[in-house]
């Protein structure tokens, strides 16, 4: 994917003061930010555009992010970028999504934007940081 004129992102998190942070840390970065504080809403925004990339924390109230996911890439298959402070309880599930990166909280914005620059280029960014053509995340 090439995106000279930033990317399109949809921004999902219950915590609307950290979904307002990523989103303006990524709109510093070129990239063009929605932001989201349910399931719900995002899928309403999903319906109104179109995305590049879809960040969305994992543990919301009234629906979690592996279901926003899943009903997601029954449309398309959106690279999802995965924020949570629950990794090993949702490790299962998780594992069931595809196109997917986990990054946990608390987390550094700085890799946040690396995972998202990768994956516009198609790698994604592994658990021990680094970069991994061809988006498997590891050897």
């Amino acid at each position: 994917m090439n995106h000279p004129e930033g990317a399109n992102i949809l921004v999902v998190d219950n915590d609307p003061d950290l979904a307002r942070v990523i989103s303006v840390r990524l709109s510093r970065a070129g990239h063009h930010c929605v932001t989201a504080v349910s399931g719900a809403q995002a899928l309403a925004e999903w319906q109104q555009r179109s995305f590049d990339i879809v960040i969305t924390d994992v543990n919301m109230p009234g629906g979690d992010g592996i279901a926003l996911a899943d009903a997601l890439q029954r449309s398309e298959a959106v690279p999802i970028i995965f924020l949570t402070g629950f990794k090993h309880e949702f490790a299962k599930r998780l594992r069931n999504v595809k196109n997917v990166t986990v990054l946990e909280k608390p987390f550094d914005h700085a890799m946040l934007l690396e995972i998202v620059e990768a994956t516009l280029v198609g790698e994604t960014v592994g658990d021990d940081g680094c970069r991994h053509p061809g988006g498997e995340g590891g050897d």
